[in-house]
């Protein structure tokens, strides 16, 4: 992930006290894991977003079949008349 012995020697090179760059980097580490989503975060968040999708399209699916039932049924009964009434 974040190199952090390697951001210490940086920032010590460059005139900060050993206490200064512990502090930047542990500022810097927090804020990382705070804000920032892993990898885990994101796999999780895709697993979530892959049942919802799944039962949205499953309920679609079967609100699709009904009203196809119904206009089957409908066509049927609209036949049935007609040939009745020829």
């Amino acid at each position: 992930m974040f190199n952090t012995l390697k951001y210490a020697k940086i920032l010590e090179e460059v005139g900060f006290s050993r206490e200064q760059a512990e502090t930047s980097i542990k500022i810097l580490v927090d804020i990382m894991e705070d804000k920032l989503a892993s990898k885990q975060d994101l796999e999780e968040l895709e697993r979530r977003l892959d049942l919802k999708l799944e039962s949205r399209l499953a309920l679609v699916e079967s609100k699709l079949t009904i009203k196809m039932g119904t206009m089957l049924a409908a066509s049927i009964a609209i036949l049935t008349a007609i040939q009745k009434l020829v």
